[in-house]
């Protein structure tokens, strides 16, 4: 094997698995944090003048072999219009865990947003309704586009209604939309995007809820995409504190999450989040029998989930000729 660290590029990651291959991957991750055989994730968060930044770290655990990294993520919502640039932008660094030499340094970008789908996918596959979906996917960036995508991965969807803050941008994504995924795919209000859709994906930067308990049909399974930093909100937090709470990381979901509001308010406390994702995965904790729950997947990201794809895809790569640096 080539010695050095791998130095992976955007197009690298773009070209090495596809977003269906994400979500095994993910999977595992949240299995394996159930299972005790990860290093703990953490986060720190930083506002700077135009934006945000996060920080990430943790490790994962695949028998003899053991990984920790870090992911740093800035994420400024003006960027395309003020400098032509992603939202996100950000690196992943990973090295082996059992003597902290680094194996691989790659950008941040694709792995974010597609982690984030394949993670919304792997909850929709033991939490969303059976059978056909009407989707209500609120937001039209770039990580609304992945999430829609992912879903069709793991649920037929009949049709998807399309709210925004924008109608105009919200059209022009609802076009491209039906164009891409081949689905009926319609622009209408909040209100009618959430009253009529089984299965709702938020992914907005918005930090005041937008989407009112009384719209929710029961046995709805709701995607919280955009909080994750202190203050970011969509969901009412009467909302959050009726329904079932599975989160990615419950410390995480506690601080920066959709959670944080209802628990701040005094509506839930921090014990009455049902269970995180792994915990769903591995049977732990089963799926509520009831059809009438509402479920809530209050998603905040987790560097489990970066490393874990960032290490698939070095094992894929590492016998192909990717630029290398040595320290």
């Amino acid at each position: 094997m080539e010695k050095g660290t791998l130095v992976l590029t955007r197009s690298d990651i773009q070209n090495a698995l596809s977003l269906a291959e994400y979500l095994p991957v993910i999977e595992e991750a949240h299995a394996l944090h159930a299972q005790g055989k990860v290093y703990a994730p953490d986060l720190l968060h930083a506002d700077v003048r135009n934006g945000e930044f996060h920080l990430k770290t943790g490790g994962i655990c695949y028998g003899d072999e053991e990984y920790y990294g870090v992911k740093i993520n800035g994420g400024f919502p003006g960027n395309m219009e003020n400098y032509g640039l992603p939202s996100i932008l950000g690196i992943i660094y990973i090295c082996d865990a059992r003597n902290g030499s680094p194996i691989a340094i790659m950008d941040s970008v694709t792995i974010s947003k597609w982690r984030t789908g394949a993670a919304t996918a792997v909850a929709a596959k033991y939490l969303a309704p059976e059978g056909r979906v009407q989707l209500g996917v609120f937001g039209y960036g770039t990580q609304a586009e992945i999430q829609a995508k992912s879903l069709s991965l793991v649920r037929p969807i009949e049709i998807i209604r399309v709210s925004g803050r924008n109608v105009r941008k919200a059209e022009s994504f609802s076009v491209r939309l039906q164009k891409e995924l081949g689905i009926p795919v319609i622009c209408c209000s909040g209100e009618e995007a959430a009253r009529c859709s089984n299965l709702i994906v938020t992914a907005t930067p918005a930090h005041k809820y937008y989407i009112r308990k009384e719209w929710i049909q029961p046995g709805c399974f709701i995607a919280a995409i955009g909080a994750d930093s202190p203050g970011k909100q969509e969901l009412d937090p009467r909302l959050v504190a009726s329904s079932v709470v599975v989160t990615d990381i419950r410390v995480q979901a506690c601080r920066v999450g959709e959670s944080q509001h209802a628990i701040s308010q005094g509506l839930m406390g921090k014990e009455s989040i049902y269970a995180e994702l792994g915990e769903i995965v591995t049977g732990r904790k089963i799926c509520p029998a009831s059809p009438e729950s509402i479920i809530i997947y209050d998603s905040t990201g987790t560097a489990l989930q970066d490393i874990s794809v960032g290490v698939a895809i070095v094992k894929k790569l590492k016998s192909k000729h990717c630029n290398r640096i040595c320290f």
